[in-house]
Order: structure tokens, then C-alpha cells, then sequence
């Protein structure tokens, strides 16, 4: 699980870190980088892809075919202009070597000529936390890494344009290829050095690779699909087939008809997967007294809740889910309904779930446990820059919370005033 990410010099932000838990609620005005930080974890999830850096910043084709879309601004606005590239950071906690460990990542992505066009890595590092990188590379360092010495030997070249913990996962680059390497590594680091760094960039790479950022379409969840799709698109494609899988396993069968059944107003009883003429199947709701409603005529909620329910319990789960306004065609009287749905799943601690809102109800129905990993982005008046800040570590917010309604402060820009003042106050200290 990913428990914190520092954004330096990343689109809006200059210098801003997100504390992570298992539910992860972002509230703030347009314009004040919750979508960055969408765009940050895209980021992350084009290394654990193995793709190259201008690929995740462009787009990536294999065989013709369009398989990423590029971070939003390309080269241009993915960082400013004036600060010549980014970094990003990441502490981790993942399971190696059957303990829960906790490590750390860090690297930074420089724009080498005067139109900000060309991108390599500038440094990079990756460790346990608490203790000295297990390798630490810059593009500025006078004394050759040993990466570089392998990055010549295969001849990979200069610029760097693949993060060097792809190389290492993948097995491009090996520090035990070279004896003299090995040895030096091993006196630095103890014999188990080798397997550590080998081991602990297929666990980062793993969990990056395992994200997805679904935007969930009506329209592409009503479609039928052919059995064997069991993989939801991120428009919410193959919807009728994930559920298909779901619903083999009676148990799981049972859950989504419950949830339904709360959601709406039907006396959901069972699923039918209908099929047409050339094989694909259709969800269809039935209730129990016989009445039936296709996908073709759910309402977008219903659907839209159905999707985040097969992502969710559907066969091979990501590790995290990032949603974009979470209660989009979601009853205000049933919000409740989706924060248990994310709240049950994430306490696993199998899947991370990050989502934004503009919902003032949405704040006010969380468990104490999200609020505390709920954080606040905003913009302060006449600076470009956008700050986060955990809303529980505003002055005096717990008290506060305890006698106000949060929906009312929200709506009443409480949230925004208070950061607002912290900062002005800081700055005439």
C-alpha cells in the first residue's frame, strides 16, 4: 500500500505531500490539482508498465495501436517551465519476503534542452526505509554508479530514458554480471544485497503496475459482451461479463444482489445473463415478481454502482483504484450505500481506493478511519502554486467536528478559510 506521495514541481504543485490510508478522500475546489494527482499516479503506473518516460508523458503505441494515454499538458505542462523537470516520491508498504515492509522511491525527470523536449532521469533512488539507498543514481554524479558501468556494457546508452528499477525488474541490467561489481556491492551492503534489490524493484514495479483509474461511462456499461472479457474497461466496458464471472461464486452472488437491493428500489432477487444472436450477454436485473430490467434500461446510477462493484469483487482486483467523483449518479440518500461498499473492502487491506469529491454529504457519512486519511487541495489567492493538507491536522479541526457538521462547513468554505489563515499567518510570523 502506498502511504505517502510527494509531488516537487509537478504541474501545480511546487512542494506538497499526500498522506495515504486505505480510503483515501481528496475534496477541494476545480482547479486546485486533484486531478494531478490522478495524473501523478498515472505517472507511477506507466513505470510499473515499463514504459519510457516520454511514452508516459506522450502516448504509447504497440502495433499501431493507441495501448496509453499521455499525462494531460504533455512536456509542456507537466511541470513549470522555469523548473526544468520533477520528482516524485513514494513510501511504500508492500509484503517482501513474506514480512510487511516498508520502502522508499524517489526519483526526478529533467528537461535537458532550451524547449523542455528532451526527458532522461535525473537521480534516482530505492530503499528500506530508515536505511541508506540500495541505490542511489544521478546524471550529475562525478563518480560513475555501478548502473552506469552496466548501462555501457549493454550498451543502453545516455539519455536515460527508462527508470533504472525497469531495467534492474526486467533484468536488462544485473550487478551480479560483473564479479567486481558484485563484490563491491556485497562489502557494502551484506550478501544479501543481490537479492534485496532485485526483489524489492519487482515489488515496487509490481504495485505500480497494479493501479487503475476507471471513469465509469453509462453508455459503455450498458453494452453486452462476450463471455471470457472479464477484465472491466476503464468506461466500465465488459460489465456483463465481469458480473457473469462474479456471480459463478454463489456467496459473492448473494453480496451484489444485497447491495443492490439497498441501492435501489426493486426487490432484487437474482441476475439473468441473457444472450443475443452472435453470443454476447446482457446483465439483467430481476425482481421477485418476475419483473426484469436490462443494462439497456438500468438507470446510469445503478449501473455506475454496479461497475464500482464488479472492479471491486471481481476476479483479480487491482491493488488501487482511483476514482474521480466518486458520487457521480449516485442518490444522495444511498451515498451512505458506496462508502460502506469501499470502506468493507479497503479494511481488507487488499485493495487502496483514492477518490475525489465535491459531495458536502459524502464528508459527513465517512468512518472516522477515512477522515483521518482525508486530505483538503487548494490554491491560496494571487499564487499559482496548490497545497494539500490533511483536514484533521487544521488547528482545532477534531473539536471543531465534534460540534459542526462537516457537509455545512465544507459548503460554507470553513475547510479553505482555515488553511487560508494558517498560511497567512505563518507568513506575517
Amino acid at each position: 500500500m502506498i502511504k505517502k506521495l510527494t509531488l516537487e514541481n509537478f504541474k501545480n504543485f511546487k512542494k506538497a505531500e499526500l498522506e495515504l490510508g486505505p480510503f483515501t478522500l481528496l475534496v477541494g475546489a476545480n482547479a486546485t490539482g486533484k486531478s494531478n494527482i490522478r495524473d501523478a499516479f498515472r505517472f507511477l503506473n506507466g513505470i510499473g508498465r515499463g514504459y519510457t518516460i516520454p511514452e508516459i508523458i506522450g502516448e504509447k503505441y504497440i502495433s499501431g495501436e493507441r495501448v496509453w494515454r499521455g499525462i494531460r499538458g504533455g512536456t509542456q505542462e507537466i511541470s513549470n517551465p522555469a523548473d526544468k523537470g520533477f520528482s516524485l516520491y513514494v513510501d511504500i508498504t508492500e509484503s517482501y519476503q513474506s514480512t510487511i515492509s516498508n520502502a522508499y522511491y524517489h526519483f526526478a525527470v529533467v528537461m535537458t534542452d532550451k524547449d523542455n523536449r528532451l526527458l532522461q532521469i535525473l537521480f534516482e533512488y530505492l530503499g528500506f526505509s530508515g536505511q541508506k539507498p540500495l541505490f542511489n543514481w544521478s546524471l550529475k554524479e562525478d563518480n560513475m554508479h555501478w548502473a552506469d558501468f552496466l548501462l555501457n556494457e549493454k550498451h543502453l546508452g545516455y539519455p536515460i530514458r527508462n527508470p533504472i528499477i525497469q531495467l534492474i525488474e526486467t533484468g536488462k541490467i544485473d550487478p551480479s554480471d560483473d564479479n567486481f561489481l558484485q563484490k563491491k556491492l556485497i562489502e557494502e551492503f551484506g550478501t544479501n544485497v543481490l537479492i534485496d534489490l532485485k526483489s524489492l524493484s519487482k515489488t515496487i514495479i509490481g504495485a505500480f503496475r497494479s493501479m487503475r483509474f476507471l471513469d465509469l461511462d453509462a453508455d459503455a456499461l450498458r453494452m453486452p459482451s462476450f463471455p471470457g472479457q472479464n477484465v472491466l474497461g476503464d468506461r466500465g466496458e465488459n460489465l456483463s461479463t465481469v458480473l457473469y464471472d462474479i456471480c459463478q461464486d454463489k456467496q459473492k452472488k448473494r453480496i451484489l444482489v444485497e447491495w443492490i437491493r439497498e441501492l435501489t428500489p426493486m426487490d432484487a432477487s437474482d441476475f439473468e445473463f441473457v444472450p443475443d444472436q452472435v453470443g454476447r450477454i446482457l446483465v439483467t436485473l430481476v425482481e421477485k415478481n418476475g419483473r426484469k430490467t436490462s443494462a439497456y434500461s438500468a438507470s446510469d446510477g445503478t449501473l455506475r454502482f454496479l461497475g464500482i462493484l464488479a472492479a471491486l469483487m471481481g476476479p483479480d482486483p487491482t491493488k488501487l483504484y482511483f476514482f474521480e467523483e466518486i458520487e457521480n449518479g449516485i442518490h444522495p440518500g444511498r451515498l451512505h450505500l458506496l462508502l460502506e461498499l469501499i470502506e468493507q473492502v479497503t479494511s481488507e487491506g487488499k485493495i487502496q481506493v483514492v477518490a475525489t469529491t465535491h459531495s458536502p454529504q459524502l464528508l459527513v457519512l465517512v468512518s472516522e478511519q477515512t477522515l483521518e486519511n482525508a486530505s483538503l487541495t487548494y490554491r491560496l489567492e494571487g499564487e499559482p502554486d496548490a497545497h494539500i493538507q490533511r483536514i484533521v491536522d487544521i488547528p482545532n479541526a477534531r473539536e471543531i467536528f465534534k460540534e459542526e457538521d462537516l457537509s455545512r462547513l465544507y459548503e460554507r468554505g470553513w475547510l479553505e478559510n482555515s488553511v487560508h489563515f494558517m498560511k497567512n499567518g505563518k507568513k506575517s510570523a
